[in-house]
């Protein structure tokens, strides 16, 4: 399942910083399916793995600003952080993950964008 709609926020943080010039953000919420087929049965039989959760953010880069350059240290410190996406429906998705992947992207006179992978610690809150 992956929710989608209109960013109004992101922030994070343990004293959440909104981070600014976000274009999208998706949430991908998954549950494995584990293979528990017994030996000789002659249909595949499966029970639901643990729910579990990756985001990714694309930004408009800008090396200094203040938020961006925090981001830039939580991607070298390897560390679960607070996660508040906030929809234009007001709906919040929270939890806590890690960076996994930053790619900054620049073109000759174009603007420059960061793509952002998190990978969730269980599964975030919807409310």
């Amino acid at each position: 399942m992956a929710l989608s709609g209109t960013v109004a926020s992101v922030a994070f943080g343990p004293t959440p910083t909104v981070l600014p010039a976000v274009g999208t953000v998706t949430v991908s919420f998954n549950t494995p399916a584990i293979e528990v087929t017994p030996i000789g049965a002659t249909a595949q039989q499966y029970i639901a793995g643990a729910i579990g959760a990756t985001g990714s953010l694309d930004i408009f880069y800008d090396q200094t600003n203040t938020a961006h350059a925090d981001l830039d240290g939580y991607v070298a410190a390897r560390t679960f952080n607070n996660w508040i996406i906030t929809l234009g429906s007001t709906q919040t998705i929270t939890g806590s993950a890690v960076v996994t992947a930053y790619e900054i992207t620049a073109q000759a006179q174009g603007v420059t964008r960061a793509s952002i992978s998190l990978q969730f610690n269980g599964a975030p809150v919807i409310a």
